[in-house]
């Protein structure tokens, strides 16, 4: 695999929520053609779409692409560096309180009791 301009640092580029969707696939697959990205991506996107963000997602140095035929993307950067990026720009979107990102995200799904006890205890740690 080719070197990545960025594989440490957490104050890369931020993702779009289609780019956070192909890292986690990629995460998941490990290294990967195109072809099979684009087959096991969660929504009808063109196949050309997927190669253009992934190629922009190279740039960023959030993927490594192979210099093989076909190229394997492979992912880079580590989960929490990724998710805490999202999880800042999210915050800030909401004015830099996390109350309204937790809020909507409790409203569309149902916590378990495990997410809830880990939930109480992080409030516990800060208070």
């Amino acid at each position: 695999m080719a070197k990545a301009k960025n594989t440490t640092n957490p104050s890369f580029t931020p993702l779009s929520e289609g780019e956070m969707e192909l890292l986690d696939l990629l995460w998941k697959l490990g290294p990967a053609p195109l072809a099979a990205v684009h087959k096991n991506y969660s929504r009808p996107v063109g196949y050309t779409t997927i190669q253009t963000r992934l190629n922009r997602m190279v740039d960023k140095g959030v993927l490594v692409r192979s210099a093989d035929y076909p190229a394997l993307y492979e992912a880079i950067v580590k989960t929490e560096i990724a998710s805490g990026s999202f999880f800042e720009t999210a915050a800030k979107i909401s004015g830099g309180s996390l109350v309204p990102l937790i809020a909507h995200l409790t409203e569309k799904r149902k916590l378990t009791a495990e997410e809830i006890t880990l939930l109480k205890d992080l409030i516990a740690k800060h208070e």
